[in-house]
């Protein structure tokens, strides 16, 4: 994955680590609020018994900071002898 560097601290999405100002970063671009993602059905009491509408319609997409090792683990993995 194509990776940039940062102009401010993040957070990975994936394993939480921090990525300070000046390492490099990708951001990944999830899917929020189509029913798949909420793991339950419509009608659930953790989400006051009704699961809101919009879940079933209309996806949200948003993109997530991953830190370099997160974002290109095979990268990582060859060790240079």
């Amino acid at each position: 994955m194509k990776t940039k560097k940062a102009m401010k601290p993040y957070t990975c999405y994936l394993c939480k680590g921090t990525i300070e100002k000046g390492q490099q970063y990708a951001k990944k671009s999830i899917t929020l609020g189509y029913a798949g993602t909420w793991g339950h059905g419509k009608d659930c009491k953790c989400c006051g018994g009704v699961m809101p509408a919009w879940a079933y319609s209309d996806p949200i997409r948003t993109t997530e900071p991953l830190c370099d090792p997160c974002a290109n683990p095979k990268e990582q993995s060859v060790v240079l002898d």
